[in-house]
């Protein structure tokens, strides 16, 4: 069993133990491990995978209205404990991204300096994984992490047109999309280390590591952690969701400019707004609101 997953268990049933389930029955699936939970009279599975694209990922079994569902989907929503790290830093910087999967809008790249005092605070302003928070929540949060700590933030937005530009660029390098965002992220560290003398980087892991530290030299000379489901450390967590406050302001902005409004990722809506928008603007526009070389663009 991979030690990922190893650990996300036993972390799983200090949180379940706590309010009496009990792990009734246990056994191996595909790509992971199957725990059956019971308390009293009821009974639920939560089937746990591990990859190592993706990292932990879970789903709960058993009917809709199993009384246990609603405490296991808490229990697994408590991803982050803002008071523990995977390291002993006292003074550290964490980097995360927004709008890789993102057909229209920026690739923005953030990267937030953090240190133990600042835990509890970060912890009562909300912060957690971007993707655990609706959208309202996220300019909430990321407003005052501006507030508080705006000398801790470090940010690259690539917007669409700049973006086509430089991925053209790395393409003729033989490179893709992970090498322009390990640059980014390479980039957005080094910019912090001008003005914070930390200790180490954590950085969710989006390619090899490999890829990260050839990204830039200097790299080589800092102490980097470099892993899945890095969003449980509240650095790299606040960079997420800063990250996703400027990805959803530009878009936005876009939305507007165009009078148009732009739908996120890249599903058949994505396709018909992009039909929309080269029936008004004319296909030469898109890359100015759009990243062509997605396979979305070969459908329009």
């Amino acid at each position: 069993m991979r030690t990922e997953l190893s650990e996300f268990i036993v972390k799983l049933l200090t949180e379940t133990k706590k309010i009496g389930l009990i792990v009734s029955d246990e056994k191996v699936i595909d790509f992971g491990v199957q725990l059956k939970f019971s308390r009293n009279e009821e009974e639920i599975p939560l089937n746990i995978y591990f990859s190592s694209k993706k990292g932990i990922s879970t789903v709960i079994g058993g009917a809709p209205n199993n009384k246990l569902r609603p405490l296991l989907q808490k229990i697994l929503n408590q991803k982050i404990d803002p008071v523990q790290t995977d390291h002993n830093w006292k003074l550290w910087a964490g980097t995360d991204e927004s709008g890789k999967g993102d057909f229209f809008g920026p690739l923005v790249v953030c990267g937030f300096i953090c240190n133990k005092a600042m835990l509890p605070t970060l912890k009562k302003l909300g912060v957690k994984d971007s993707k655990l928070l609706k959208d309202g929540d996220i300019e909430k949060i990321a407003k005052q992490l501006y507030a508080r700590f705006f000398g801790n933030v470090e940010t690259i937005i690539l917007h669409p047109s700049k973006y086509n530009e430089l991925y053209e660029q790395f393409r003729k390098q033989n490179k893709k999309l992970n090498e322009l965002l390990a640059w980014m992220h390479g980039r957005v560290i080094l910019n912090l280390k001008k003005n914070h003398k930390f200790e180490g980087a954590v950085v969710d892991r989006f390619a090899s590591d490999k890829t990260l530290l050839s990204s830039l030299k200097d790299l080589k000379n800092i102490n980097l952690q470099h892993r899945i489901k890095a969003e449980d450390d509240l650095a790299v967590a606040s960079a997420s969701i800063i990250a996703r406050y400027l990805y959803l302001k530009k878009m936005k902005e876009l939305s507007e400019k165009y009078d148009l409004e732009l739908p996120r990722g890249a599903s058949e809506k994505v396709v018909k707004t992009a039909s929309e928008f080269v029936d008004k603007y004319g296909k030469e526009k898109l890359c100015e609101v759009a990243k062509i070389h997605f396979k979305t663009f070969q459908q329009i």
